[in-house]
C-alpha cells in the first residue's frame, strides 16, 4: 500500500474527470505563471544602464552570489517531489533535470548548473570561497524556506506546479504568451535590453558568460517537459486549483526573493568608486 490515491506503476494515466479540457486548463496555467511573473520582477539578469563595467560586473556577481541559495537548493525540492510522486515519467524529467543541476549538463561542457554559476561569478570578481561562505539574508532564507515548504506541504502535483513554474517562465508556450500580454512601451524596453549582450555589458569573453543563457535554454525544455507532465496529471478540478495556488505562490515568492537580490547587487555596485 502506498497511500496515494494511484499506485502508478500500471504506469497508465489518470482518467480525466475535470471540466476542463487539457488546452483550457494549460494555456489557463501559462497565464498564471506568466501573468504573475510579469507582476512580480522586471526581466531576469538585466543589469542597470547607468552602471559603467566595473560596477556592472559587481552588481552581476552579486546577484549570482546571492542567487546562489536558490540554485543549490533547486534540485533538492525537485527530489522531493520525486520521491512522492508514483508516476515514472514525471520521475524521469525530474532526474534529467537535476542530473543538469548537479551532475553534469552536456551543454555546459559536462559541467553542472551550480558549478557554471561558481565559475560566471568568478570570471566577475567574486570567488566561490565568498560565495560559499555568505549568509542568507533574512528574507532570502524566508522564501527559501517558503518555496521548500512548497515542495513538501501540497500534493505531489501541487508541489510540481510550484517548483516547475520556476522554469515553465521560459518554456515556449509561455514566452508565446507573455508577447500578447505586452505593451508595445514593454516590447521596446524588453528589445532595448537585449541590444547588448550581457558578455559585451561586462567585457567578458562569452564562454565564461553561460549561465543565464543555459538556463533560459534548458528551461525551455525542463519546462515544456513539466508543462506537458502537470497538464497530463491535472486531471481533477481540485488538483487543478491546487497546481494554480501553488504555481503563483511559488512565483511570487521568487519574485521577492529576486528584488532583494537586486537591491543587494545595486547596493554593491552603488560602493564602487
Amino acid at each position: 500500500m502506498t497511500g496515494l490515491p494511484h499506485d502508478g506503476r500500471d504506469r497508465r494515466e489518470p482518467t480525466w474527470t475535470s471540466a476542463n479540457s487539457p488546452d483550457d486548463f494549460q494555456d489557463r496555467l501559462v497565464k498564471t505563471v506568466v501573468a504573475t511573473a510579469m507582476a512580480s520582477m522586471n526581466r531576469p539578469g538585466t543589469v542597470p544602464e547607468h552602471y559603467n563595467q566595473a560596477q556592472a560586473r559587481v552588481f552581476h556577481a552579486t546577484s549570482l552570489k546571492y542567487f546562489s541559495f536558490f540554485a543549490w537548493r533547486f534540485p533538492s525540492w525537485l527530489l522531493e517531489i520525486a520521491s512522492r510522486c508514483p508516476y515514472q515519467d514525471v520521475r524521469r524529467e525530474i532526474i534529467e533535470d537535476c542530473v543538469d543541476e548537479e551532475v553534469g549538463d552536456e551543454d555546459a561542457g559536462g559541467r553542472c548548473h551550480v558549478d557554471v554559476l561558481y565559475e560566471e561569478a568568478e570570471a566577475c570578481g567574486i570567488t566561490r570561497d565568498e560565495i560559499t561562505s555568505t549568509p542568507p539574508t533574512p528574507l532570502i532564507q524566508t522564501c527559501v524556506l517558503a518555496l521548500d515548504d512548497l515542495s513538501r506541504t501540497l500534493s505531489w502535483q501541487g508541489s510540481f506546479a510550484a517548483i516547475a513554474a520556476l522554469e515553465i517562465i521560459n518554456s515556449k508556450p509561455a514566452v508565446e504568451m507573455r508577447m500578447t500580454l505586452m505593451s508595445e512601451a514593454d516590447k521596446a524596453a524588453a528589445a532595448a535590453a537585449i541590444s547588448t549582450s550581457l558578455p559585451e555589458r561586462l567585457g567578458i569573453p562569452g564562454e565564461d558568460m553561460l549561465f543565464n543563457a543555459l538556463h533560459a535554454y534548458k528551461d525551455q525544455f525542463h519546462g515544456g517537459g513539466e508543462l506537458e507532465l502537470l497538464v497530463k496529471y491535472g486531471y481533477d478540478t481540485q488538483i487543478q486549483e491546487e497546481m494554480m495556488w501553488g504555481a503563483k505562490a511559488a512565483i511570487e515568492t521568487f519574485g521577492i526573493m529576486y528584488t532583494e537580490i537586486q537591491r543587494l547587487a545595486a547596493e554593491a555596485a552603488d560602493a564602487v568608486a
